[in-house]
């Protein structure tokens, strides 16, 4: 099996329950991104503050630890909720790091609508040298779901 680790960015919990759950099921570890700001409490207003950043690439700086052994891993499994359509630039923040060659990254999100397309697309493009598989909804994840994406 890949070395595989397991990152994400959650504002409301929702995104790092699953991330805890994957990471149970996998024996895998954890590594949440963190960022200086602190976004708005309410859904509409982190909206507007998401559209903010797109529009002028504006990307939050990160209180996370970085990872030491990052080349260790071959695996990485990518979360977030989907934010203006994407991943959040947090996440965008967060992938401009670490050098990916080689790497296969499994990206997930969590939304109310939306899916991973894009965001798929978008870590594609700043991670031209990795193998980025198509991203999945994960608002409910089981078992099953978790061992047939990540076949």
């Amino acid at each position: 099996m890949a070395n595989t680790l397991i990152v994400y960015f959650s504002k409301s919990g929702h995104t790092k329950s699953i991330a805890q759950q994957i990471a149970q099921e996998i024996s895998a570890p954890l590594h949440e991104i963190t960022t200086q700001k602190t976004y708005p409490g309410s859904y509409v207003m982190t909206i507007l503050e998401s559209r903010r950043e797109f529009k002028h690439n504006d990307k939050p700086a990160l209180t996370s630890e970085p990872i030491a052994d990052f080349s260790s891993y071959d695996r990485i499994i990518l979360g977030f909720p989907v934010w203006f359509f994407t991943c959040p630039m947090a996440v965008v923040s967060w992938l401009e790091q670490y050098d990916f060659t080689g790497k296969e990254i499994y990206p997930f999100c969590t939304s109310g609508g939306s899916s991973c397309a894009k965001a798929s697309a978008k870590i594609r493009e700043l991670c031209p040298n990795a193998n980025v598989h198509d991203g999945i909804k994960a608002n409910t994840i089981d078992k099953a779901r978790i061992s047939e994406w990540l076949k």
